[in-house]
């Protein structure tokens, strides 16, 4: 009995300890759903609160945009009389093509000027009332155009005429188009957007399906609803001072969160993002859910309910604490992410457009192939630099690391300069800007430098200066030879200089440093990650020298790199010119006297003129003397008569006898029909160099052969054996075709191993080169080539061999070197380079 007793107290005992067990576990459970609850619930509404933000920034962006573009045109129209109704309408037709209307109005006569009409016309008198009314800059609210029907949103800004006359600007445009650059949609497509005012009146509305149509004020839409006359005033008065925040209302016979964000270009105005209370608690409601399960088996299992609860609470801590932990990760590896594909675009595009502009050009000129020729020469500079930056890209980790190397080669400053000219031109001729590029006593134009490196230098200061200069803008570049310290080197002083937003002092410091942008509304809208400069600058200090920047807001940047150059050795191939005679027209004075320079030191006589008017009567003048010029050089683009113009004049009294050439750092392929009509003989790139005067002299003036790379070729390569070792059909089939149309014989091998038994079979001094790949089956280049270079004949350990690989790092060329190769030639196949390169070896 006594037993029995204990046995029942000891189960009323364990019943009790299960019982408080289990209310623990309950109160516990009920404890942590709700915490739960409240927590999934906060997050989720930060989520759309940003989302939110990012809809606001949007319309800001698109907002402050159209109110930079009218404040610059508000700042030409200051300069301008009121009664200068040509003038005003050639400003207007600037923005003729742009999305929207842009008006003029005379706030003083009460006349108005439209891109699409000739002349002004009078305002109504309530329409002048309205634009008297707005005062400095900013967003009128939505009214209903007179003309249109159409409910309109207007952005304006008042200013005044050169006279002291009263203007005022304005854009106007759909509101419908306006909603779709901010309208949000969310939580699958079960939330939306107003924009309103702090009185609650709907300015613009969502294009979503549940957006109601009806209600002109929000207001109205809540009030409706039954929903707390508190809560009501308390979100009047969060927009009444401008905060941003979450209100929950009832709507359409449930809740909805209500999250509102002030807009900065717009005071007063704000998005409001609408979500069903229901779809925000869905996330939630099934985490609940389970869990509940999760308490039921822990309430089954009550006789281990405290040691399991224990285990429970501390494994969730880790795995939250696992969970924050890989979401920082990701945050971060997304972060870095984004910065690289940001940086990368920024130069990858860049030579993108130029191929992609050319090759279209190239299409158009198809059955010109001269025209052809020039633009695939183009098509195939900008490829190759691409191939750079492919490799740049996976090499990116040495840059960061600060273990770079440079690949000093001989390489061509003529063919550096030019080809970052062709690259901009497409940004150049979009932006309407004014883009010079000058030489100044230029006497070495082949040096031996890493290419790739100054040339991702001048690229990364050129693209600065093209995005941060606004339309209209000049960009002028510089290069100037200097003498050198350093024995067998020369001084090149390279001056990139904008008119853009320029630099506040604040941030000069940091300006080269990685990932730092300026805070500023203007550049904001720019992409890029800010590495570019970081990169610069460890180039520069790469290659010993200094870059030093010069920067005033709102007034321009100058930039100015100094590097001290090899001299390589030049090409013997300029040959003495007969006494001729030379014009050269050009409205630059920097130019005309580079040209004089360069004519001169080729034994020229050569007369520079500053108009196109000027070389007009200087070449008649001439020519009714009996002395008339051997050839004449025009700038395209000369204030009182351009090139074009200048030629038509020429012609008309000299006749077609004498040449007469365009030059220009524009893309001269939207005047070339006309030129050619007018009677031009032929085009000329800017920058001008002494070479670039040779090559013309010989061509147009003496009329021999233009195309001294083939013909170089030819002379080097003709009648010499090349053994190709090369895996790949398609590259064999390329480099054969490429290097017999020079006049080589080739011997294809298509592995190593096959490689080294051709030239075992072959005769003594049989070839006099092997490009060899570097990544091939049964043996490897390098392999093979430290066997070929082992065997017992005496050509094996003479005759060149050059690496043609995709390994372009400077680790790849110094393996290539160590393992008996002469050189390096990276894919795709470079002519000239390689051309060169042999030049050195066969004789």
């Amino acid at each position: 009995m006594k037993d029995a007793g204990k046995s029942r107290r000891g189960r009323a005992a364990v019943l009790v300890i299960v019982l408080l067990s289990a209310v623990l576990v309950f109160t516990g459970s009920i404890y942590y759903l709700s915490n739960v609850q409240n927590a999934l619930w906060k997050e989720t509404v930060t989520d759309i609160l940003e989302i939110t933000s990012q809809g606001r920034r949007t319309l800001d962006t698109y907002i402050r945009k159209d109110m930079d573009d009218l404040s610059l045109l508000a700042r030409a129209l200051e300069k301008v009389e009121a009664q200068n109704e040509t003038a005003i309408h050639a400003y207007l037709d600037l923005f003729k093509e742009s999305e929207g209307m842009y008006i003029c109005a005379d706030l003083d006569s009460g006349l108005v000027y439209i891109p699409s009409h000739s002349t002004a016309y009078p305002l109504e008198e309530e329409q002048l009332a309205v634009f008297q009314s707005m005062i400095g800059s900013g967003v009128r609210p939505p009214f209903l155009e007179g003309r249109t029907g159409v409910w309109t949103l207007g952005i304006y800004e008042r200013f005044q005429f050169a006279d002291g006359t009263n203007g005022y600007l304005q854009k106007t445009q759909p509101r419908a188009e306006i909603a779709d650059e901010f309208s949000l949609s969310f939580f699958n497509d079960t939330g939306f957007s107003y924009v309103v005012n702090r009185e609650g009146d709907i300015l613009i509305r969502s294009q979503h399906r549940n957006s109601n149509r009806t209600f002109q004020n929000l207001f109205d839409i809540i009030d409706l609803q039954d929903n707390n006359s508190e809560q009501i005033s308390l979100f009047r008065a969060a927009l009444q001072e401008g905060n941003r925040g979450v209100a929950r209302f009832r709507y359409k016979q449930e809740d909805y969160v209500f999250c509102y964000v002030p807009l900065e270009s717009s005071p007063g105005w704000y998005v409001v993002s609408i979500v069903p209370n229901q779809v925000l608690m869905e996330q939630t409601d099934s985490i609940v859910s389970h869990s509940q399960i999760l308490f039921i088996v822990i309430l089954i299992s009550v006789f281990v309910l405290a040691a399991f609860f224990i285990v429970y609470r501390n494994s969730t801590r880790r795995v939250f604490a696992a969970e924050e932990q890989a979401r920082k990760a990701a945050e971060s590896a997304n972060a870095a992410k984004s910065r690289f594909l940001s940086n990368m675009s920024h130069d990858i595009r860049t030579p993108m457009n130029a191929i992609i502009g050319m090759t279209k050009l190239a299409q158009d000129h198809i059955e010109e192939p001269k025209k052809a020729a020039e633009y695939l020469k183009k098509i195939s500079w900008s490829g190759q630099l691409l191939v750079s930056l492919i490799n740049d890209i996976l090499d990116l980790s040495k840059i960061e690391s600060g273990k770079m190397t440079l690949n000093n080669n001989d390489a061509s400053l003529v063919e550096l300069l030019s080809g970052l000219v062709s690259i901009v031109q497409p940004t150049v001729q979009q932006k309407n800007q004014t883009f010079n590029i000058y030489m100044h006593d230029i006497q070495h134009e082949m040096l031996r430098f890493d290419s790739l490196r100054l040339n991702q230098v001048l690229l990364n200061l050129l693209s600065n200066a093209l995005k941060f200069t606004p339309n209209g803008g000049s960009i002028t570049v510089e290069v100037t030879e200097s003498s050198s310290e350093r024995e067998g080197c020369a001084r090149y002083t390279f001056r990139v200089a904008d008119t853009g937003i320029g630099i506040k002092p604040e941030f000069m410091e940091q300006l080269f440093t990685s990932f730092t942008r300026e805070k500023d509304s203007r550049v904001n809208k720019i992409e890029g990650s800010g590495l570019g400069m970081a990169i610069t600058k460890m180039i520069v200090d790469l290659m010993e020298g200094s870059i030093h920047v010069e920067s005033e807001p709102g007034k321009g940047t100058v930039f100015t790199v100094e590097l001290d150059l090899t001299l390589a050795d030049e090409d013997a191939g300029i040959s003495p010119l007969p006494a001729l005679r030379v014009l050269v027209a050009d409205d630059d004075k920097a130019t005309c006297r580079s040209a004089d320079e360069f004519l001169t030191e080729l034994g020229l006589h050569a007369d520079t003129v500053q108009s196109g008017r000027a070389a007009v009567d200087k070449a008649v003048k001439a020519y009714r003397e009996g002395a008339a010029y051997d050839l004449i050089l025009l700038d395209w683009k000369m204030p009182d008569m351009d090139g074009v113009e200048a030629v038509r004049a020429i012609r008309k009294e000299l006749g077609p006898q004498t040449p007469l050439l365009i030059f220009s750092a524009y893309d001269w392929s939207c005047i070339e029909t006309e030129a050619f009509e007018a009677g031009v003989t032929g085009f000329i790139q800017k920058p001008i160099f002494k070479s670039t005067l040779y090559t013309c002299i010989k061509q147009y003036v003496l009329h021999e052969d233009p195309l001294a790379v083939t013909s170089a070729g030819k002379t080097i390569l003709a009648e010499k054996n090349i053994l190709l070792a090369e895996d790949n059909e398609l590259n064999q089939e390329i480099s054969r075709e490429l290097l017999e149309s020079l006049g080589a014989h080739m011997d294809i091998a298509g592995d190593g191993a096959a490689c080294v038994e051709r030239f075992k079979a072959s005769e003594v001094g049989h070839f006099d080169l092997i490009l060899m790949d570097i990544h091939m089956p049964v043996m490897n280049g390098y392999e093979a080539t430290v066997k070929i270079r082992s065997l017992k004949r005496p050509d094996a350990a003479t005759v060149p061999i050059f690496a043609l690989t995709a390994d372009a790092f400077a680790e790849d060329i110094k393996m290539a070197k160590e393992c008996g190769m002469n050189s390096h030639l990276a894919k795709p196949l470079d002519i000239p380079g390689m051309l060169r390169e042999t030049k050195k070896y066969l004789s």
